[in-house]
């Protein structure tokens, strides 16, 4: 499957690549440390689970009220939420089960009747 000038699509609404606050992007599968240790001799181990799960960040762009209003249901869900992202690692799309950090909305100002939204951080990870 080529690159179809998306990269992410949260609980079915697509966020535009002009969206997307150039060089935000980070998507990646860290190790799943359970705990971290020292034997005897002082050197440490750690414990890993098997399966890595997928972490991206991102960041939404500053933005007006009327962009915000395309986005907004991209938010309603905070758990089990359906993504689809672009994987780099495989240059396809996948799909998965994610839940989102809470995100607080911050306007920059409002002037001549709109709003003029922060940028505003995305972390969503696999379960």
């Amino acid at each position: 499957m080529s690159y179809n000038g998306y990269r992410v699509i949260i609980n079915g609404i697509m966020i535009p690549d002009n969206l997307i606050a150039k060089g935000s992007w980070n998507a990646g599968k860290p190790k799943r440390i359970v705990s971290t240790w020292k034997d005897a001799n002082q050197i440490e181990h750690e414990d890993v689970l098997p399966n890595r799960k997928k972490d991206i960040k991102f960041s939404i762009k500053r933005r007006k009220l009327a962009e915000q209003e395309q986005i907004i249901g991209l938010f309603a869900l905070l758990d089990h939420v359906p993504v689809t992202y672009w994987d780099d690692d495989t240059c396809t799309y996948k799909s998965g089960d994610f839940k989102m950090d809470y995100v607080p909305f911050t306007h920059e100002n409002t002037e001549y009747g709109d709003i003029q939204y922060a940028a505003t951080p995305i972390h969503l990870t696999e379960y």
